[in-house]
């Protein structure tokens, strides 16, 4: 099983078809993954091909950007100590938010203001260095 799994996934990775469409090839070309991919060629235009190619890969930069995303945190700090954690997707998705809304934006403005006058900071971590507290990474505001 495990081998089949590998030629579909090889020919789902190499023709940017889905797991039904990959399978249903290989069982028609005996098993064999080159003569698979061939059919499938032989079966889609070529921008047919590379429309489903480019979709294929945005979905998965995509998943990539989420993936980092969650394994990034934005930590609120006041004098070394931490506040507060979000990830940093929903820093971003705040910064869109006050960049489409002239009203978030002030209120991002005034409470920016606030902390700096408060003496809080902000750091950005991954994961990775989570644990280590690396001076290089923090950013005051």
């Amino acid at each position: 099983m495990d081998e089949i799994l590998k030629k579909i996934d090889q020919i789902k990775s190499r023709t940017g078809v889905n797991y039904a469409t990959a399978k249903d090839a290989l069982d028609k070309c005996g098993g064999d993954v080159l003569d698979a991919i061939i059919y499938l060629e032989n079966q889609y235009d070529p921008s047919e091909r590379k429309a489903s190619g480019q979709k294929h890969e945005l979905w998965h930069g995509l998943q990539e950007i989420v993936q980092k995303g969650r394994e990034t945190k934005i930590r609120v700090l006041k004098e070394g100590k931490q506040v507060a954690e979000v990830p940093a997707a929903a820093g971003v998705l705040g910064l869109v938010g006050a960049l489409a809304v002239p009203g978030l934006a002030v209120i991002g403005a005034v409470g920016s203001v606030a902390a700096l006058m408060n003496k809080y900071s902000l750091e950005i971590k991954n994961e990775e260095n989570m644990s280590q507290q690396d001076e290089e990474n923090d950013v005051d505001i």
